[in-house]
């Protein structure tokens, strides 16, 4: 239970981000709608934020959070860190030198398919955002160092202020057009950083790289594994930018909904994990088991409460200004791609952490090879096909098999628990289904409450005695 409460603590400070994420997104689609100025502003982004994804919810916590917490000594752990700021701060600020001097290398890593007039525009912004690069990396490092310590609120709470400052200059959008969010997107990296900054004060600043090379070789299997991991966002919008204007937009705008529940569920159960493993390597089995329980709880029914409400949720949300009635049936049918694989890469990610933890980065690396592998030919079948349709589906089939193998490998996995959570998940669904008798756009917020509590309810009556013994035990120890 342990696992499933600092999950819940990490996911309710991930919620606000995450739903400020979504204002965010909604803003976009009634300034810019599905436009080659949207278009260019993703690829523009996407460089950082794929940085963001291999350091602060990859490599760079997977490597770091293990080392720094075995070792004991003050002074061994303050040239610890010392030693990884400066060997990356060295490498990074030279990749933010060399994209200023040729940003075409971002535009044909993410867009190499756009139109010539989403390139120019792309071409602009990659020079705004590009520093965002290196107060990623020491955001990624300070959040780490807070996880080591139990301590997930805050940090993760954190990305909700780049999206306050995406925001804001999405409002200004008006006056500075695409440029506004584009520097909100810097700003706002650079106060993500600010905001973890006073832990390191905590820590005596060494000029070395005396323990650089010693991180490094846990890092860089991680590391490769990530960036294999994220090639496939690469592929992804390689794919679409051939589908033309806005085909990158569709995918971003149904993303959000599927990167909702999981940063909101999956990212939290993974980022605890690995912090419990990495202190109680003995019980790993049990962390596993717990954490995937856990996973299963909140994604299964995230998952088809999206394939089912996918079409009411995006006319909903996006269908303003300049969001068409066309964009919402593009982007509902891809969020359904998404949203077949949600809880698989969900547990997928949970047990590759896990291993993390153990500090075993070969499984993980293998995983994510198969997996990527599969999402880059099964892009290149059903992408050209079927457009943002095909890409979304083919990340969905590539997790699905990922997670076959790496359970493979664990040889464990908790059947009963699953059983109860879909049997709870497919009852709230057929209630949703069973409530679907209006047509008024609002309605489906009243399905989903009723689906809710009808789900919580389930749960309640199949995990009744673990639910009062884990309570029991809370006021003994508050008692003691």
């Amino acid at each position: 239970m342990s696992i499933l409460i600092h999950s819940i603590l990490f996911s309710s400070a991930t919620f606000l981000s995450r739903i400020l994420g979504l204002l965010r997104d909604v803003l976009f689609a009634k300034y810019f709608g599905a436009s080659y100025l949207l278009d260019a502003y993703f690829i523009a982004i996407m460089f950082p934020f794929f940085l963001r994804k291999v350091f602060g919810e990859g490599a760079m916590s997977s490597a770091f959070v293990p080392l720094y917490s075995e070792i004991n000594e003050k002074e061994k752990r303050d040239k610890f860190l010392s030693s990884v700021i400066n060997g990356f701060s060295l490498i990074i600020l030279g990749l933010v030198i060399l994209i200023y001097f040729f940003p075409n290398i971002v535009i044909i890593l993410f867009g190499s398919g756009s139109p010539s007039v989403t390139k120019n525009v792309a071409q602009k912004l990659v020079k705004i955002t590009a520093p965002s690069i290196y107060f990623i990396f020491l955001w990624a490092i300070f959040y780490s160092i807070y996880n080591t310590k139990s301590k997930f609120f805050w940090p993760a709470l954190t990305p909700a202020i780049s999206n306050i400052t995406i925001i804001t200059g999405i409002l200004l959008s008006y006056k500075f057009g695409i440029l506004g969010p584009s520097y909100g997107f810097l700003l706002g990296t650079i106060l993500m950083f600010l905001s973890l900054s006073r832990i390191f004060l905590k820590h005596k600043y060494y000029f070395t790289l005396e323990y650089f090379p010693y991180f490094i070789k846990y890092f860089l299997p991680a590391f490769a594994a990530m960036t294999v991991a994220q090639l496939n966002t690469i592929v992804d919008m390689n794919v679409v930018s051939y589908f033309g204007k806005g085909g990158i937009s569709y995918l971003q705008y149904a993303s959000r909904f599927y990167l909702l529940p999981y940063g909101l569920f999956a990212v939290s159960v993974s980022t605890v994990v690995l912090s419990k493993v990495s202190a109680d390597r003995k019980n790993f089995v049990k962390h596993v088991n717990d954490a995937l329980i856990s996973t299963m709880l909140l994604t299964i029914p995230s998952s088809l409460g999206l394939i089912v409400l996918s079409k009411p949720i995006i006319r909903f949300f996006y269908e303003h200004g300049q969001f068409t009635s066309d964009d919402t049936k593009i982007t509902s049918l891809v969020l359904i791609g998404y949203s077949i694989g949600l809880s698989f890469y969900a547990m997928y990610s949970t047990i590759s952490r896990s291993f993390h933890g153990m500090k075993n980065m070969k499984i993980p690396l293998i995983a994510t090879f198969i997996v990527s592998g599969t999402n880059v030919i099964l892009d290149l079948i059903l992408g050209f096909k079927y457009g943002p349709f095909g890409v979304a589906l083919a990340t969905s089939i590539s997790g699905i098999i990922g997670l076959i193998f790496i359970l493979s490998i664990v040889k464990t996995f908790p059947v009963k628990d699953l059983l109860k959570i879909l049997i709870s998940s497919l009852i709230m669904i057929l209630v949703i289904q069973l409530t679907n008798f209006s047509s008024n756009k609002y309605w489906f917020l009243v399905q989903i409450t009723i689906g809710i509590f009808v789900y919580l309810l389930c749960i309640f009556i199949f995990y009744k005695k673990s639910i009062w013994r884990f309570l029991i035990d809370r006021r003994q120890n508050n008692n003691s």
